[in-house]
Formats: structure tokens, sequence, C-alpha cells
């Protein structure tokens, strides 16, 4: 019986080559590798070949070295910030099977694992590691080498140990938010909510509003909402809390409608650790260092984002409790009502389609449950070639600028449609047996004015 293999991480790097001033300081240019447990030797020839390809393709080309494919690997570089590197290597997945003459064969399936999911896992690995520390040339600028390679030690392992590398999509590539309409009524009433707690607490800085995963307000620039929004919504928020005692959590459910996810453990007891976070948002002169406090009503998540060089302490916890909890409890149940009215009146789609907006990075779904969670599956009852497919068109898009329209017929008879049209993207997985091109094309007619308006205009 042959055996298989899934994609997963062989080694990720962070690296300077600036820092090799001489042969006895070359070690010094490796700032992280994992795994930690693999001979200094072999780190510094992965170093070493990373560095002469990145030479190498820079003589041809302005952009350097993006991607190295080889028969068992697929190695993604990313150059974030001047002279620091990051490389992440992948191991292809594979099947073995034993041939007639009793020999084991092996085969890598190297379009499993694509290059345009690869690099955003490896750009969206650096973008979270700055949101918690900054970029690494601000951590030199105010410490050292060994204070940048304690941080990177602190945060990518357990990070990288939890990558969905067997599972990443198109999802990952697009990175994008789930939006939550809400009638004017209620949006105005979120809005004002927002505008008393900054004007009633003035170290808060920026707020950001979410019920169920869906964002429906936030004060942040869209890059770091972007990467923010991945964070609270992706499962890593829950792994970084310590787990609780279930009598315990109960009880406080029981009192307190209100919960701090980031924050104080007690609002009655002095002696209570505080749990909050800082992150670093990008602003005009270099990055703004902030509290990071989440709160939670039910459906309600609250985010906000205080001044880094504010006293958040005990007391200004309970005050903010006191001030939050019963605007947050009103409108969950808003918001809850207003969901209940619209569900009741959605039919129900037949159609599997995809779609991303680049301008705000909205994205919806009927055949991918979003946002993902980290150990939730992309799909339901759909063939992974069919996402793969869904990437190879949008990486078509991506190389024009002109609006674009492709379909394909699968040997399963399934119709795929992709469509680009002013910085959005739409994609349809239809099942119609005996069907031709202007049947294909109505349908995605019909189902593009049904639930998407006048965004596409392609015929």
């Amino acid at each position: 019986m042959g055996t298989t293999g899934t994609a997963m991480l062989k080694h990720f790097l962070v690296f300077n080559p600036t820092f090799d001033k001489s042969e006895q300081t070359e070690h010094e240019k490796l700032l992280f590798h994992y795994p930690a447990d693999v001979p200094q030797d072999t780190k510094m020839k992965t170093v070493g070949l990373s560095e002469a390809l990145i030479k190498y393709t820079s003589t041809f080309s302005p952009i350097p070295c993006q991607v190295l494919r080889t028969q068992k690997a697929r190695h993604a570089f990313y150059n974030p910030e001047p002279d620091f590197w990051l490389l992440m290597c992948v191991s292809l997945p594979f099947s073995q099977k034993t041939n007639k003459d009793g020999e084991t064969v092996t085969e890598y399936h190297d379009e499993d694992v694509q290059d345009i999911v690869l690099e955003a896992l490896l750009r969206q690995a650096y973008k979270m590691y700055k949101l918690f520390n900054g970029t690494m040339a601000h951590i030199l600028e105010h410490g050292n080498r060994e204070a940048l390679i304690h941080k990177l030690d602190l945060f990518f392992p357990q990070y990288l140990e939890a990558l969905p590398i067997h599972r990443a999509d198109i999802v990952e590539e697009f990175d994008g938010i789930q939006f939550l309409p809400l009638d004017k009524n209620s949006y105005l009433r979120v809005q004002c909510f927002v505008n008393l707690a900054e004007a009633t607490f003035p170290s808060i800085k920026y707020t950001v509003f979410l019920y169920n995963d869906h964002l429906v307000w936030s004060g942040l620039e869209q890059d770091d909402m972007r990467v923010l929004y991945k964070y609270l919504t992706s499962g890593m928020l829950d792994s970084a809390i310590p787990p609780e005692d279930p009598e315990a959590t109960d009880s406080l459910a029981d009192a307190i409608s209100c919960l701090y996810v980031t924050g104080p453990e007690s609002l009655t007891d002095p002696e209570s650790p505080i749990n909050t976070p800082r992150i670093y948002v990008t602003t005009v002169e270099e990055s703004d260092e902030l509290h990071l406090i989440i709160l939670q009503t039910n459906g309600v998540k609250l985010c906000f984002l205080a001044d880094g060089s504010a006293v958040v302490d005990l007391d200004f916890y309970q005050k903010l409790h006191k001030f939050v909890e019963p605007h947050a409890k009103y409108l969950d149940e808003l918001i809850a009502e207003q969901l209940a009215k619209r569900a009741s009146s959605v039919l129900e789609i037949q159609y599997k389609y995809l779609y991303f907006n680049h301008m705000n990075l909205a994205q919806k779904s009927s055949f991918i449950t979003l946002p993902k969670k980290g150990n939730a599956t992309s799909s339901l009852r759909l063939a992974p070639e069919y996402i793969r497919y869904l990437t190879d068109m949008h990486s078509d898009f991506s190389g024009s600028h002109e609006d674009s329209e492709i379909l394909l017929k699968t040997r399963g008879d399934w119709w795929i449609v992709g469509r680009k049209s002013d910085q959005r993207e739409f994609f349809v997985i239809l099942n119609q047996k005996n069907a031709n091109l202007i049947d294909i094309n109505e349908e995605i007619r019909r189902l593009s004015a049904t639930h998407f308006g006048n965004i596409f205009f392609i015929d």
C-alpha cells in the first residue's frame, strides 16, 4: 500500500548579510533559524546559498529572487526591510508506490504548493511579527542585535508551529476582511459609541468593533487592520490566552456580561495580573506603540488601542468596564435582532462563489468558511484542485491591469469562472452538465445582478 506526505515547513530563516564584518563574525548575520536543533554549519550553508542566489538574480532584475523551485521543496524569499531577509522552505507533498519490480517510487506533487500562496504566508509572518514587535530596524536602533534575536526567538517558534502550510490556499493570498453591513441607524449608534468612548478615555487612540468576527468599525489604517483582524479571528488570540478554570469562567459569565479578553484577570483583586499585549501600528513618523485592550460581550468584540505611554492600571480598567458594559450589551442585542430578521428573509444561495475587493479588502464566500480559523477546513465538499484553479486564475489576473474573464470546464463537468473588474475579483463554481458557454454566462449574469449589483460590467 502506498504512503503519502503533506506539505510541511522545513525551515524558516531571518538573516542580515551586512552583519558579516569578517570571517570571525560570519555567524552574526543569522538572526533566527527554525527549527533551532540544527547544526550551525547546516544553518550557515543555507544562509550562504540564499545570499548567493539573491546576488545572482539581482544582476538580471531589480527584483531579487522571490521563489526557488526544486524537486522536493519550494523556497520563498522576502525582503521586508533594507538588508533584512526572510526565507521559508516547504517540503512538497509526495506519494510513494511500489512498481512491478518491487522498487519504491516517490512522486512529488509540485502543483499542490503554489508560489503566490507561499509568498503570502511569508509576508503575513513578518507583518504579524511587526504588529507585536515593531520593525527590526527600530529594535536595532533602540537596542542591539541580541535584543532583536530575543524578540525573534520569543515570537516565531509558536507562530510557525501553528502555521497551516498544508491547508493554505487563495484565502491566505487575499488576506481579506469580513465586513458586517448594518442599517444606517445601527451603524450610527456604533459610531456614536466609539466616539463617546474615545472622548471619555483620551488615552484610547483607536477603536475596533467586531460582531461575530465581522468588522463593523475600525479607526486603524487598512494595512494595520488587516493584520490585527487576522490575529483576532484566526484563532491566534485564543491560543495566546492562558486556559481558565471552567467553573470560574461560568460564574464570571453569570455575574458579568462583558469580559476582558486581554486585561486584568480580576476587576476586584488589586494584586490581579494585567495581561495586555503591546502592538505597533504604522504612523507617518515610524510606529506607534499601543496597549491592546479587548473586551467581549456575546457576539460583540471591542478592541481599544490605548497610548503606550499612558497609565492603564486597575482603576482604568474598572472605569472602562463600567462605561462599556451597558453600551456593548445594548449594541449586541440590537445587531443580533437585525441579523435575525435578515436571516429569515435571505434565500439560500445555491452557487459556490468567492468575492474579493482589493480596494477595501472585503471578502465573501458561499463555500469557504470565513474568516478561516486555525484548524478549520477551507471548503465544503469541494475537490482541492478546484481551489487551486481559483488561485491560478487569481495569479493570472494579478499579472494584468486590464479587466479579464477566464472560463474553465473540468473533466467532471464542473464550470469554474473567474472575473476581474475594477480591482474586484469574483469566482464561481457551477456543476451544470450539458451546459454551454452561453448558459454559463447567463447564470453568472443572474448571480451578479442578484447578489453583487453593478460591480461587474464584463459581458
